[in-house]
């Protein structure tokens, strides 16, 4: 149980980490929304539809750079290691896989242990 505990707390710190590099993004741009807004003002304008249109696509392309990336490079390697993890401590139906249909199988798995060790937070290794 020790090892599975290390593996919920290792996957809490990445989903952490996460959520905190993905508010740095969207905290940056909304900087970058407050200097443009300060430029428009002293030279008497609002922002033109143009400069919205770029401050949304470039955000946008920040984000979108950001769960390809890095967020799901990290998550499909927690799962890797999870599902290594477990195929090490001999748990039925678990091994590496990336197959939908496999994480699917291997998800209801953990549900089960979950609901026989009463946790109330699950090991993911989800779609």
């Amino acid at each position: 149980m020790e090892k599975i505990e290390k593996m919920r707390k290792d996957q809490e710190l990445l989903e952490e980490r996460l959520w905190k590099d993905r508010m740095q993004i969207l905290k940056n741009q909304e900087e970058k929304v407050k200097i443009a807004q300060a430029k428009a003002a002293i030279v008497g304008n609002g922002l033109d539809r143009r400069e919205v249109n770029a401050l949304e696509s470039s955000f946008s392309k920040e984000i979108k750079a950001f769960d390809s990336d890095q967020a799901l490079l990290a998550w499909d390697a927690l799962v890797a290691k999870q599902q290594n993890a477990l195929e090490a401590l001999r748990v039925p139906g678990m091994f590496v896989t990336a197959l939908k249909t496999d994480r699917e199988k291997q998800a209801r798995i953990i549900q089960v242990l979950d609901g026989l060790s009463g946790a109330e937070d699950d090991i993911s290794v989800g779609p």
